[in-house]
Formats: C-alpha cells, structure tokens, sequence
C-alpha cells in the first residue's frame, strides 16, 4: 500500500483448455463438463500462480465410445510484481498435443500477454508471441497466420485506436474485418465499449481438394460440417483491459458444445 493508502489491486488469469457438452449424437440435455486444465489466476495482491496437467483424456461410452478433449500437456501461468517504476503482469499459456471430439488437432498453441503500469494513467496490455501450430480438421491442415505486431506495439486501447486512424485507405479496405470495422470507416467501431480484433492475418487450407471444399473460411473464423464453428485469435481490448482466445469452439454437429484453447485476461487498477 502507497502512503497515501492506495493500493494497486492486480488481476490476470491464464486457462488453458475448458470445454463443455450438451449434446452427443441423438443424445441431448447432457451436462458433461470438462474440468478447466491449467487454470492459473493472481490474487489481488500479486505473486504468481501456476498450474499444468498432462496426459489428460476425456472419454464417453455413451452413443459412442469416444474421446471428448485429449491434451498431451498443458501449463499456464500468471505473474504480479511491483516494480520500480509501478507495476507488472504476464499471463502466459501452452498447450501441446489438443484433440477435440476425436476430429480438430492442434499441435502446440502459445498465448502471452503483459501488462505495465505506472502509478498515473491506463495499464500498457500487450501481446506476443502466441502461435497456432500444427492445426489439423481431418485430413485438412490449417495453416494460421498470426499478426503480433499490431497487438504488441498498441499497449492501450487508444493507441490502437490512433494507429488505425493513421493508416491508409487500402489498409483499411484490406484489414478492417480484423477490427469488426467496416471498410470505408476511418475510426474502429465500438462494441458495447470494446474493441473486437483478430490476431490472425490469414488462414489457409491444404489437403484432399473434396474435403477443402467442405470447410469454409471467413476472416478468422471456420466452418467445418461435422463438427461446428471454431473462433480464432479473438481479442477483446478495452480502456484498462485485454481478453484474448486463441482458439474458441462452438460445436453444433454430432457433438453440441463449446469450449477454448488458451483464455487469458488482465487488466490492473489502484484502489482507493
């Protein structure tokens, strides 16, 4: 606690995978939960938290015998210090070898973000580092091209906003749906006092041609019949704070349900 009694109240978390099933087949009004791996989150004081699993699989029997979510191993942490110069906090994920429903692969996924503030002013959010690798729907592999630069030297929601304004019209024509922005507006648009922004720069797909033409790809999000939905590099950035996914799941085929690959968010406050 400062002299003047304020106290800086730090907040980050890391989880690493999380899913949940209502429907399996014919099958609904399930409530199959997997239990959140690699969960790590700050007290208001700081220090650090860590959590990892491995080897983890979760199986039904019922309509069919099959593996829900397999993950190889996974660890996150979050960190929380004073510093000299005010105060810091990373939160970090990796996840390695993911199977989801026995169809969606993932080799490795890497979510960083960090957090610096001063005694005045917004917290610097920023990420870095983070990957998709190694993602596989079948026999189709995702290719995912990930843009950390934008993220990485826009540490507030209003250097973001003043990078987008400087940028040329056919940027914007070229970019704007990674910002949820329409492409002849010279500002982002606002969501509900958020902006929406995609780390992913572009998505390609690679194997059998009959089975590409199946999936379909708009922006950072992909449509495969069979399984679902599946959401990547999702950030959401506000005035004091950062929500990032990398990869987010919405199942609506023969299993129904959702669920993330590396959750994590940070913001940071002083307290009166």
């Amino acid at each position: 606690m400062s002299e003047n009694g304020r106290r800086y109240v730090f907040s980050g978390h890391a989880v690493g995978v999380a899913a949940q099933f209502h429907r399996l087949g014919e099958l609904t009004g399930l409530n199959h939960v997997v239990p959140t791996l690699g969960a790590a989150v700050l007290p208001v004081t700081g220090g650090l938290s860590h959590s990892r699993a491995q080897d983890y699989d979760y199986k039904v029997e019922e309509p069919w015998s099959r593996s829900l979510l397999k993950v190889k191993h996974v660890q996150s942490k979050a960190h929380g210090a004073e510093t000299r110069d005010g105060y810091q906090t990373e939160v970090n994920s990796e996840i390695d070898q993911i199977g989801v429903v026995e169809k969606l692969h993932i080799d490795r996924v890497v979510l960083h973000m960090s957090s610096t503030r001063s005694a005045e002013g917004p917290p610097e959010i920023r990420t870095s580092g983070n990957k998709i690798d190694g993602m596989r729907l079948g026999k189709v592999h995702v290719h995912v091209d990930l843009d950390d630069e934008t993220l990485c030297s826009c540490g507030t929601k209003q250097q973001l906003a003043d990078f987008y304004a400087a940028q040329s019209g056919d940027y914007r024509q070229k970019n704007s749906w990674r910002f949820h922005t329409q492409p002849d507006a010279a500002a982002i648009q606002e969501h509900s006092g958020y902006y929406k922004c995609t780390l992913v720069r572009d998505v390609r797909l690679d194997g059998p041609a009959d089975e590409v033409a199946k999936i379909s790809v708009e922006g950072n999000r992909i449509y495969w019949p069979g399984f679902g939905r599946i959401f990547l590099g999702e950030v959401l950035v506000g005035a004091r704070e950062r929500r990032m996914t990398m990869v987010r799941l919405a199942m609506g085929s023969d299993a129904g349900g959702s669920g993330s690959i590396g959750d994590a968010g940070t913001n940071g406050s002083v307290s009166t």
